[in-house]
C-alpha cells in the first residue's frame, strides 16, 4: 500500500511538471514571437508644409459719401460675384427698417412653406411613410450642421424639416390645412410693410468682380504683379500688422477682386526647390476646406534655409476673400497603405516582401510599396494573397523564427537601398531635404 502511494504521488508530480514544461514553453515562444513578429495594419501617412502667409490679390475699394449718415446693411455676402450696377449695400436711417425686412423675409418663407404644404396635388400623392423618412434625413443634417457649428444652413435645414413635416401632417389628415396660419401671418406681414421706408442711399458696383466687406489698408500696397518681388522682411511686417486701415478708409464699404484668382507669398525654412510647379492641396487652419494650389517659386533669401514661397490659387470662397493674413497647410504627400517593417523585407527570386506567419509555418508576400518611410514602408492595400494583406504577422527575422525554414532563399534588403534591385521605391518618394510635418493614422494595432 505504502509503495501504491509512492507510485502515485511521483506520476503526479510528473504530470504537473510535463504540464508546467508545456505552458512555460508556450509563454517562453509566445514572448519570442511577439518580439520578433509585428501586424500588418493600415497607415495613412501624410507630409506637409505648414507656413503663416500673406493673400495678395488685386483689389479695388469702394467708398460711398453716405457712410455714417445711417445704418448699412449688406445685400451681398463675401465672396459673392457681382456684377456690374448690381446693389452691394443698402443705408437706412434706423436699425428697424433692417430689422423689419428681415422678419418679412422669414414670414415670406414661411408662407412659402405652407402654401406648398397644403397643396393638393402634392399632398394628395404623397407617402407618409416616405415622407417620414425624408423628415428624419432632414433631422439628421439639421443635427449635423449644429454640432460642427454651421449655422449658416441651420436655417435652412429647419425650413426643409418644417416642409416636410407639415406635408406629413395634411397627407395623414392629422391637418386639414394652414389657412388660419397663412392669415395671421399675412396681416403680420401687412403691419411691417407700412413701417417701411426708402433707404438713405443704394450703393452699387460699378463693374463685375468678387466682394468681401473686409477692408485692411493693404489694398492699395498690394497686388498681384508685384508678389514675385516681395522681400522675407516685407512678408513678415505685413504678418507682425495685419491691418493698417486708418482714417483714409472710414468711407470704405468693402473691396472687389476682378478675378478668383489669388497669390500667397510666406517666409519658409526650407531652401530646397524640390516641389516648385507642383500642384499640392491648401488649407487654412481656421477652416477644413481644400484648395488646389501650385507652387510658382521658392527663393532662398541667403538667410540660412530662409526662403520666400509663393503658390497661386482660382479657387475663393468668403474665408480666402476676407482673410490677409493666414496660418495654412500645403500637402504633398499623403499616402494610405499597409505598413510593413523596412526590417523586415526580404528578395525572394527578384521580388521584394515579407515573410508572414501563417500557423507554424513562414509564407513569403510580395509587397507593392507606394511609398517609404525612415524605417518602414507602405505597401498597396489588397485582397491578393500573394501581397501583404491587413492583419498578417509579419517576421522581422524569419531564420532566427523558424531556423533553416528559409535557409539559402533569403537575402536581406540592404536598409538603404533605393536603387538598382529596389526599383518601386526611388529618391522622389521621400526626399531626404524635404520639409515635412509627417503625421501617421494607425487604424490597427502593433
Amino acid at each position: 500500500m505504502r509503495y501504491n502511494r509512492i507510485r502515485d504521488a511521483l506520476l503526479m508530480a510528473l504530470i504537473f511538471a510535463c504540464i508546467f514544461a508545456l505552458i512555460g514553453a508556450q509563454i517562453y515562444i509566445r514572448l519570442n514571437s511577439s518580439e520578433n513578429t509585428q501586424d500588418a495594419v493600415l497607415y495613412t501617412c501624410k507630409e506637409s508644409l505648414s507656413f503663416t502667409g500673406v493673400f495678395i490679390r488685386d483689389e479695388t475699394v469702394i467708398y460711398s459719401d453716405y457712410v455714417g449718415s445711417g445704418v448699412m446693411n449688406y445685400a451681398v455676402s463675401d465672396g459673392s460675384r457681382l456684377s456690374k450696377d448690381s446693389v452691394i449695400a443698402r443705408i437706412y436711417d434706423s436699425y428697424s427698417q433692417i430689422y423689419n425686412r428681415y422678419r418679412i423675409e422669414r414670414i415670406n418663407d414661411e408662407l412659402e412653406n405652407l402654401e406648398h404644404a397644403q397643396d393638393h396635388g402634392i399632398t394628395d400623392y404623397a407617402q407618409p411613410e416616405f415622407i417620414n423618412t425624408q423628415i428624419s434625413e432632414s433631422y439628421k443634417n439639421l443635427l449635423l450642421n449644429l454640432t460642427e457649428g454651421d449655422l449658416s444652413s441651420v436655417y435652412d435645414d429647419s425650413l426643409d424639416m418644417l416642409r416636410l413635416m407639415n406635408i406629413y401632417n395634411v397627407s395623414s389628415n392629422i391637418e386639414s390645412g394652414f389657412d388660419e396660419r397663412i392669415s395671421y401671418l399675412q396681416s403680420q406681414k401687412d403691419v411691417l410693410s407700412t413701417s417701411l421706408t426708402e433707404p438713405v442711399a443704394t450703393i452699387s458696383s460699378l463693374d463685375t468682380g468678387y466682394f468681401t466687406s473686409e477692408i485692411d489698408g493693404y489694398e492699395t500696397h498690394l497686388n498681384m504683379e508685384m508678389a514675385d518681388g516681395m522681400t522675407a522682411d516685407e512678408i513678415k511686417e505685413i504678418i507682425a500688422h495685419p491691418d493698417i486701415s486708418n482714417e483714409s478708409q472710414r468711407n470704405a464699404i468693402g473691396k472687389v477682386f476682378k478675378e478668383y484668382s489669388w497669390k500667397m507669398v510666406g517666409v519658409i525654412d526650407v531652401a530646397n526647390r524640390y516641389f516648385v510647379n507642383q500642384v499640392l492641396q491648401f488649407s487654412m487652419d481656421s477652416s477644413e476646406k481644400y484648395h488646389t494650389v501650385t507652387v510658382d517659386s521658392i527663393t532662398p533669401t541667403g538667410n540660412g534655409n530662409e526662403a520666400v514661397i509663393i503658390i497661386s490659387c482660382n479657387e475663393l470662397d468668403s474665408e480666402l476673400a476676407e482673410s490677409r493674413v493666414a496660418d495654412v497647410e500645403l500637402t504633398f504627400v499623403e499616402k494610405t497603405g499597409i505598413r510593413a517593417p523596412r526590417s523586415a523585407i526580404r528578395f525572394v527570386d527578384g521580388e521584394k516582401g515579407v515573410y508572414v506567419l501563417v500557423g507554424e509555418k513562414l509564407e513569403f508576400k510580395k509587397l507593392d510599396v507606394i511609398y517609404e518611410g525612415d524605417d518602414y514602408v507602405l505597401s498597396v492595400n489588397t485582397a491578393d494573397d500573394e501581397y501583404l494583406n491587413l492583419y498578417d504577422r509579419i517576421v522581422i527575422d524569419p531564420i532566427s523564427a523558424l531556423p533553416g525554414s528559409a535557409s539559402g532563399s533569403v537575402t536581406e534588403a540592404a536598409q538603404d537601398d533605393k536603387s538598382g534591385s529596389d526599383p518601386e521605391v526611388t529618391q522622389a518618394d521621400t526626399p531626404e531635404s524635404a520639409p515635412k510635418n509627417t503625421t501617421e493614422d494607425n487604424s490597427g494595432v502593433e
